[in-house]
């Protein structure tokens, strides 16, 4: 969530603060893309979100700001010479592209650029394209994928029969201390707000402690669903989440309106 976060804010910010220009490519040329242990730190994840939002703002045309973003997104994948890198560069890539509803970009990283001369074998390649496939599903302004599961008090559920101005699909997990946070912050939420609607998907597999703290926030009267499947459920699939929280804001015709931060974010939306 730190490195997606990064990525969002410093596009958006640094929209404010950088001058038009070419892309300069002496950003990326500081990153050794041979060196896998950068991962695990910020300098390489800040330097590509910057590079990426010089690319935008070489531009004041919204369309031609798309195709800068593609060539930049190109360009750094392009620089990648492993698969364990490749795979982090373009989870993070399709992630905040995502994140940014630039739905252009993303439709260009679902085709896995560059992947094919890194020669992966059949387990590789096929984990990438698990995640192209997740993304090319989950895009603002589109309909979200149906869920249709069982609630932890054995009710027969499904997303797109709940009938409400917005709703609000959180996945979270009770080993998460910021998951715990955040589903009390959406219980005060969901009580001041009879408009919308909650669906919490647990990946956790005590659902003793889910019902528990499921109660305390006052979201027992929800929808929450916790299927026992831990991060091999469908849903975590269908939805590409591969951290908690993870929050996802529909309209009441189930389009994806916004992947928010926080439940801050979700009530500036509900009130645009």
């Amino acid at each position: 969530m730190k490195l997606l976060k990064t990525f969002v804010i410093i596009i958006l910010v640094s929209v404010l603060s950088i001058s038009k220009g070419q892309t300069d490519d002496s950003l990326l040329d500081q990153i050794d893309f041979n060196d896998t242990t950068l991962i695990a730190g910020d300098f390489m994840w800040q330097t590509i979100a910057e590079y990426i939002t010089e690319a935008q703002n070489s531009t004041d045309d919204p369309k031609n700001q798309m195709y800068m973003m593609i060539l930049a997104a190109d360009n750094v994948l392009s620089r990648v010479m492993s698969y364990e890198m490749y795979r982090a560069v373009y989870q993070y890539l399709i992630s905040g592209f995502s994140e940014l509803g630039a739905n252009m970009v993303v439709d260009y990283l679902v085709r896995m650029p560059y992947l094919e001369y890194l020669n992966p074998d059949e387990e590789q390649r096929a984990v990438i394209s698990s995640v192209a496939e997740s993304y090319s599903r989950v895009k603002i302004g589109f309909e979200v994928p149906d869920i249709h599961s069982v609630t932890i008090d054995k009710l027969e559920f499904t997303l797109s029969k709940i009938n409400a101005p917005n709703t609000v699909v959180l996945f979270w997990s009770e080993t998460c201390p910021h998951c715990c946070d955040m589903i009390k912050e959406l219980g005060r939420l969901a009580a001041e707000r009879n408009d919308l609607a909650v669906v919490t998907v647990c990946v956790s597999k005590d659902l003793k402690k889910v019902k528990r703290l499921l109660r305390k926030a006052k979201l027992d009267s929800q929808y929450n669903i916790c299927d026992g499947m831990g991060w091999n459920s469908p849903i975590v699939e269908d939805y590409a989440v591969d951290m908690t929280p993870s929050l996802f804001l529909l309209d009441e015709d189930k389009v994806l309106i916004a992947k928010p931060f926080d439940i801050e974010e979700v009530e500036e939306k509900l009130t645009i």
